[in-house]
């Protein structure tokens, strides 16, 4: 009996040995979990981002120092809350939708922007990823998130956005089309007069080639103009281009092309501006037709002078050589010289070698009138012929003696049929001879 009391004693002791060792190792190992847990949430709180860990019940069960920080709670208090206890209601709504999708489907939401409440009291902007959190057996527990804050991104986006829209309406209140392309020939953008003409949204006009908005044979000038100024560098100022617009309507434009370059100075593309001188074409026609109307018109009243002169001043050939000048009507300075004119080119023209002047039929021949008469004669002797003169008045005659000129190689008869005579009877008798 004693031996055996003695051998049960020694056994229990080495098991309460080997329990306190195992005891000790497990005090170790939780000391090492301890110290790996601290590091983990040292980690953790090191991050920027905020991250936490909720339950199925949406009870925030952690966050890391970026977290308590931004809802100015502090972890132990934060334990147990939900989204309606630490936001305000619509930005709670917010939270509480996306995160039951992510536990109700057990798919993740990566990359979802949503408000917060920033420490100053202002809302402001996270990108937040959500995954699920499941237990051994697979099920949704909870789920961890990571919220980065992208308040200055999308602040820096709402000012570049307002900055666009005061370009967009600058842009779109000249009155003249503006448009930029790429170096592909693709339109990167359009102002609203550009996208009207094009028949299309402002929207819709970044992609489209000169090829989706125009007629082909119109498409093929613009680029190849445009390849131009892109490949040499060199800006194209002040050119016409006529476009077909979507309704139909042709347009006339002056048009103000440059290459655009980037920050090296490669050119990347190219900018035009466009204005409407339909208008003024249209007047620069107008005023073309109405010249040629005009030049018509003078041309016509040229040849209708030209006809009236003839009619005023009729040379008919009598003889083999002689004219008649039958003059009817009054005779004033103009006419006595067109007259005068006219005879001498008929005697030449004829090769006459006398010319009847009829004054029969004209009323009244002042000085001036007959000086030009006497003129006639004198010019008419000059190309070897002589000049009978018809029809002198007493008047006439007084006239011309005034003038005091030689009146020695002037004949006179006192009707055409005597001057005719006349002259037939000196043409017999040089054959005569």
């Amino acid at each position: 009996m004693s031996g055996d009391s003695t051998s049960s004693d020694t056994d229990f002791v080495h098991r309460i040995a080997r329990l306190e060792a195992d005891l000790e190792a497990a005090h170790r190992r939780i000391a090492e979990l301890e110290r790996v847990v601290e590091r983990g949430y040292g980690m953790v709180d090191a991050i920027p981002a905020m991250v936490y860990f909720k339950d199925r019940e949406h009870r925030y069960q952690y966050g890391n120092r970026a977290f308590t920080e931004r809802i100015r709670v502090s972890a132990e208090e934060m334990a147990g809350k939900t989204d309606y206890d630490l936001f305000p209601p619509e930005v709670a709504a917010a939270y509480l939708a996306d995160d039951e999708r992510v536990m109700a489907t057990g798919e993740p939401s990566l990359g979802i922007e949503l408000p917060v409440s920033r420490p100053d009291g202002t809302i402001g902007w996270v990108s937040n990823s959500a995954v699920p959190y499941r237990d051994r057996s697979g099920a949704v527990v909870g789920m961890v998130g990571i919220a980065i804050d992208i308040t200055r991104r999308k602040q820096i986006e709402e000012a570049l956005r307002r900055n666009q829209e005061v370009q967009r309406a600058l842009l779109d209140t000249i009155p003249a089309m503006v448009y930029l392309k790429d170096r592909q020939h693709r339109y990167l953008l359009g102002n609203r007069v550009f996208a009207d003409a094009a028949g299309i949204s402002v929207d819709e006009v970044e992609g489209k080639t000169d090829h989706d908005l125009f007629l082909p044979e119109e498409a093929e000038a613009y680029i190849a103009d445009d390849e131009q100024v892109m490949a040499t560098g060199e800006p194209h100022l002040g050119i016409e281009e006529k476009i077909t617009e979507a309704n139909g309507r042709v347009t006339w434009l002056m048009v103000y092309k440059a290459p655009f370059r980037d920050e090296q100075g490669r050119v990347t593309g190219m900018v035009g501006i466009a204005f409407d001188v339909t208008a003024r074409k249209e007047m620069e026609e107008a005023l073309r037709r109405s010249q040629a109307e005009q030049q018509a018109l003078i041309e016509q009243q040229a040849q209708l002078l030209a006809t009236i002169r003839q009619l005023s001043t009729p040379v008919l050939p009598v003889t083999q050589d002689a004219l008649v000048l039958p003059l009817i009507g009054d005779i004033d300075t103009a006419r006595s010289q067109q007259i005068v004119e006219t005879l001498l080119n008929s005697v030449q023209r004829y090769r006459a070698k006398w010319a009847i002047i009829d004054i029969t039929g004209v009323p009244l021949v002042d000085t001036a009138v007959a000086n030009h008469l006497i003129q006639a004669t004198q010019g008419v002797a000059l190309l070897g012929a002589r000049t009978i003169l018809v029809g002198v008045s007493p008047e006439l005659a007084q006239t011309i003696v005034g003038l005091g000129v030689d009146l020695k190689g002037l004949i006179s008869q006192s009707d055409l049929r005597s001057a005719i005579a006349f002259v037939l009877k000196r043409s017999q008798q040089r054959s005569f001879v």
